[in-house]
């Protein structure tokens, strides 16, 4: 059983992200050329930041205290991220069949990682830890990155886990930098669904 401080504070990314991964990008494959065209480009962009921070900001110091255990990941943030650049460069020769590689790839890397990668950073990192690692993604992203990324982020993963995610920055963020994370947020959803967050998440409408 999970230490729930624990979960929460490692589930964002390496849960709630991978869920809004895996929709996202069902959706673009489900929604033929034109789809590809207008949003691959974002999802690539998501993609390679989230690959990037496991890789420079979780981890090494895992990995310093277990070693051995990202070497898999690392390999397979690899291989993906050359099938992503071939497809999102306009190199595929055929996109429908890359993507499809794409999505086997990336299903057995996040299904790895869930099972291995967050067990491992709940067993050898305390809550704290964890939250101020994640506390340092800002370093990592820039306004313009974030302000992308997050109206993504809540659009594709359902109701539960829009309450799930807002409640752990209400935990994590620094409060100064909450109100214009909710602006970038109820930018992706429809009045109806923020609405419905904030009602399940009040300290949200003190900062919109």
């Amino acid at each position: 059983m999970y230490d729930p401080e624990k979960y929460a504070a490692v589930a964002d990314n390496f849960v709630y992200v991978h869920r809004a991964l895996r929709r996202d990008l069902a959706r673009i494959i489900g929604g033929g050329e034109a789809l590809f065209a207008s949003d691959f480009p974002r999802f690539a962009r998501i993609l390679e930041k989230h690959s990037e921070l496991e890789d420079t900001l979780f981890f090494p110091p895992l990995e310093e205290r277990a070693p051995g255990s990202t070497g898999a990941s690392v390999d397979q943030h690899r291989q993906i991220e050359t099938l992503v650049e071939t497809l999102a460069g306009g190199h595929s020769t055929d996109i429908g069949s890359d993507l499809a590689t794409l999505q086997e790839l990336l299903l057995t890397h996040l299904d790895g990682e869930e099972k291995q990668i967050m067990p491992a950073m709940m067993e050898h990192f305390e809550a704290a830890e964890i939250w101020a690692l994640d506390g340092r993604i800002m370093e990592f992203c820039s306004p313009e990155f974030m302000q992308e990324m997050m109206p993504w982020w809540f659009t594709h993963i359902d109701e539960a886990d829009r309450v799930c995610v807002a409640q752990n920055m209400i935990a994590g963020v620094p409060s100064a930098f909450l109100p214009v994370l909710c602006q970038w947020i109820s930018a992706g959803l429809d009045p109806t669904k923020w609405n419905d967050l904030v009602g399940q998440v009040p300290a949200l409408s003190a900062t919109a």
